[in-house]
């Protein structure tokens, strides 16, 4: 009988489980809210990247460090730029924001042709994994001792990404998911 009662009273934890109830409850006055939509280029960020970066700031994005908008593109939600550091000069520096995207395709091009190839730069723009689609990626080589810049497009987010030299390493797919609070497609 004992058994039975156990199993039974498992089972029914189990089966609660897998039940919620949600409702649209803003948070109490003066509790910030943790939570951020899969997607969207906004707080909270990870604390860690990676297990090797840590979360510096997050700033409003001002100036030159501006995504700029174009015809394929629009802003619509604040650009904020998130900054990273790890030790042995491992940094990582991300602006982005929401964005109404009519074409992913003519967005990344108009961004890549605009920010051009410094002097010194060893590679033109290469398409990269962005990781979840529809998405794509491209990112440049700047010159030696610089690291890497890219820029990534997708239907809702534009993003712009500076990684130290020793931090590029790390794959930017992964990067950008993390950053976005998007989870890898399994294949």
């Amino acid at each position: 009988m004992n058994v039975a009662k156990t199993s039974l009273t498992a089972l029914t934890a189990v089966g609660l489980m897998g039940c919620s109830h949600s409702a649209d409850v803003d948070p109490p006055k003066g509790v910030p809210n943790k939570t951020k939509a899969p997607g969207s280029f906004a707080e909270p960020f990870p604390e860690k990247l990676f297990g090797t970066l840590n979360l510096v700031s997050v700033t409003p994005a001002e100036g030159a460090s501006q995504i700029p908008e174009g015809a394929h593109h629009k802003v619509v939600g604040d650009q904020l730029t998130v900054l990273y550091r790890g030790d042995k000069g491992w940094k990582l520096s991300a602006t982005g924001a929401q964005a109404e995207v009519s074409d992913i395709r003519a967005a990344m091009a108009m961004l890549t042709e605009k920010a051009g190839k410094p002097a010194g730069a060893r590679t033109d723009w290469v398409p990269v994994n962005p990781g979840s689609s529809p998405a794509l990626a491209s990112c440049q080589n700047l010159a030696e001792g610089e690291g890497t810049r890219c820029y990534w497009v997708d239907s809702d987010t534009v993003g712009y990404m500076i990684m130290s030299e020793e931090a590029a390493i790390l794959p930017f797919d992964d990067t950008r998911l993390a950053l976005e609070g998007l989870e890898a497609k399994k294949s």
